[in-house]
């Protein structure tokens, strides 16, 4: 079996002259990536930069993105991607807790730097442990420890992927996939490299395509006909006020990540009358996606299956006691890859995750995966919720537990329960605390420093005690049950009539409070971010479509970020207000990704 890296090659030689990567400031070649790739290879091998080291690709999605990706793999190093929205001290924390020697940032012209203390001992430390031709990425889920846990990805089971999902849908040059994953996630992988190995067109969204209604014009007017998502963004783009016009150019939807609902799946079959809807299942310690489900027309009600293994995987439903279930039966999923991850990275060496088995006399390695499943007697597998306190959000990976570390890390808490009850579009963090109500604006920075925007709390509850159950345990039951009202209660209060409020600034903030509040009743900093209050790249763009919808505007969404925080956004929607038709131009998509950079960047060192 060939390595990810080689796969990419041979498409570039295979297909030189056609077109790779497509953005609105650039067209790239197959034989521009490939060249473009070797020359970031020479420049890491001239720093010293080889076999076993972890080299840092910091950037958005971007053709300079996958560039570096390819030209670290071409130098024999390991790649690990990191979002620069991270918040700084979490970005460090991965770099470190990888081991990372060296960092390659594509926002500043593929700029490389060698981190400090990066130089290993001869024959001992990271670079020793890492030396091992199948290690391809170093991918991060939520850590329940209170960091992210980095894993160790396989160049095989990336590469098992990538041909098997080019070949079972019949992916080649025919093909534009719109390119929508951001970094610092294994699935970046699936949605950047299964078109590029396969001859297809990679085209990327600008910053003019960032709302749900731009992103349905690019999807058509690029002729898109594949991409990946998660369920919550295909809500958010079916829950404008307009009915848009079927796109036909689509012929596959991967999603994955989260539970796929059947009613969504209808909606999306109409919007899409072509699209073969697919939904993929599988952790980042298995190395992608081991299970695929084709939903049919119409699909099954409620949450739909997750379907049969890929080949080279099995999956196996378990009991309390370690045996299989029966069909219909509900156990926990183990899944045993030919490839999967080589386990995570502590301390500099490998921590395997899996677990042996012994089923009908074979020892079988495989991944607990905390989530509750059951096989049909059509052999189908169903996903039935999880065993733990981790949940997806926004396609997120969250343990609630890295959550709780943060909170009670702070001073002003003396002891805290997190939970995600559901909300509009996905779920919803509120972290319920015994603690300084008055310090909630310090607790909030002092998160925003550890943790992505996804893992961000949307609201606090303050108790003068948690309740606690006979034997001194906290009563989750009941913390559970107060935060799932609360979330309810001001849902109700926001969206009944009459709650609009008579000023700007109260239809400003009924909307915040509705999109991303947690239940909050009322915005406590007008001069908060956005993200500060627990919103996320998809439920900001759920924001932009009721403030357009509220105020009857039209602007880019760019201008969110532009004006992050409630009181800018007040301001702004003040000055539209005076314009024409409340009608702002766009801008050009360069100085959008400028404007989204610098403002992200600004929030970083305001909170430092």
């Amino acid at each position: 079996m060939l390595k990810a890296d080689t796969l990419l090659q041979q498409a570039c030689e295979k297909f030189a002259d056609t077109t790779a990567i497509r953005s609105a400031s650039e067209s790239m070649r197959f034989s521009e990536l490939s060249s473009r790739a070797e020359t970031m290879a020479d420049d890491l091998r001239a720093r010293g930069i080889g076999a076993g080291d972890v080299v840092g690709v910091l950037g958005r999605r971007s053709a300079s993105v996958i560039t570096a990706v390819f030209g670290v793999w071409k130098a024999g190093a390991i790649v690990m991607l990191v979002d620069d929205a991270l918040p700084d001290v979490r970005r460090e924390t991965m770099l470190d807790s990888g081991h990372a020697r060296a960092t390659v940032d594509c926002a500043d012209g593929h700029r490389i730097e060698l981190r400090p203390g990066s130089e290993p001992a001869p024959g001992s430390g990271p670079a020793g442990v890492l030396h091992h031709d199948d290690y391809a990425y170093i991918a991060f889920t939520s850590g329940s420890t209170g960091k992210p846990k980095a894993i160790v990805g396989s160049h095989l089971g990336l590469s098992r992927f990538l041909e098997w999902q080019s070949g079972a849908f019949g992916i080649g040059p025919q093909d534009r996939f719109a390119h929508l994953t951001n970094l610092s996630f294994d699935v970046w992988f699936r949605d950047a490299l299964t078109p590029l190995i396969s001859g297809a067109t990679l085209c990327i969204p600008d910053g003019r395509h960032l709302d749900a209604t731009g992103l349905l014009d690019f999807l058509r007017s690029a002729e898109i006909t594949a991409f990946h998502l998660v369920p919550s963004l295909g809500k958010v783009w079916l829950s404008g006020p307009a009915q848009s016009e079927p796109i036909p150019s689509v012929r596959l939807s991967f999603f994955a990540g989260e539970p796929l609902d059947g009613a969504l799946v209808n909606r999306w079959q109409d919007l899409f009358p072509h699209c073969q809807v697919v939904n993929l299942y599988g952790p980042t310690e298995t190395t992608l996606a081991q299970h695929f489900h084709r939903v049919p027309r119409p699909p099954a009600a409620g949450i739909q299956p997750v379907g049969h293994n890929l080949p080279g995987s099995r999956s196996h439903v378990l009991d309390e006691d370690g045996t299989p279930c029966a069909d219909g039966v509900t156990g926990e999923i183990h899944i045993a890859a030919d490839h999967p991850s080589h386990g995570y990275l502590v301390d500099g060496r490998i921590v395997s995750p899996f677990v042996e088995l012994h089923l009908d006399g074979e020892r079988v390695l495989a991944y607990p995966t905390g989530d509750l499943g059951r096989y049909g007697a059509d052999g189908i597998l169903e996903i039935l919720g999880r065993a733990d306190d981790q949940v997806k959000i926004a396609g997120v990976r969250i343990e609630l537990q890295e959550v709780r570390s943060a909170v009670q890390a702070h001073p002003s808490v003396r002891d805290a329960f997190v939970c995600a009850p559901e909300d509009r579009f996905t779920k919803t963090i509120v972290a319920v605390v015994e603690g300084d109500a008055t310090a909630e604006r310090a607790l909030r920075d002092h998160l925003s420093e550890r943790l992505m925007s996804a893992m961000l709390p949307s609201a606090f509850l303050y108790l003068p005690e948690l309740p606690k159950l006979p034997n001194g345990k906290t009563d989750r039951k009941a913390l559970s049950e107060i935060a799932r009202e609360h979330v309810q209660n001001r849902r109700a209060d926001t969206d009944r009539p009459g709650a609009r409020g008579r000023s700007a600034a109260e239809r400003l903030e009924r909307i915040w409070l509705s999109v991303a509040g947690g239940g909050a009743t009322s915005l406590a900093d007008r001069e908060a971010n956005f993200f500060d209050i627990g919103g996320t790249s998809v439920t900001i763009v759920v924001l932009h479509s009721e403030i357009q919808s509220e105020f009857g505007v039209r602007f880019p969404l760019v201008r969110l970020f532009e004006h992050a925080s409630f009181n800018a956004q007040h301001r702004f929607l003040d000055s539209l207000s005076k314009e024409p038709h409340g009608h702002v131009p766009g801008r050009p998509a360069a100085t959008a990704r400028a404007t989204r950079s610098r403002v992200l960047s600004a929030r970083r060192a305001r909170l430092r």
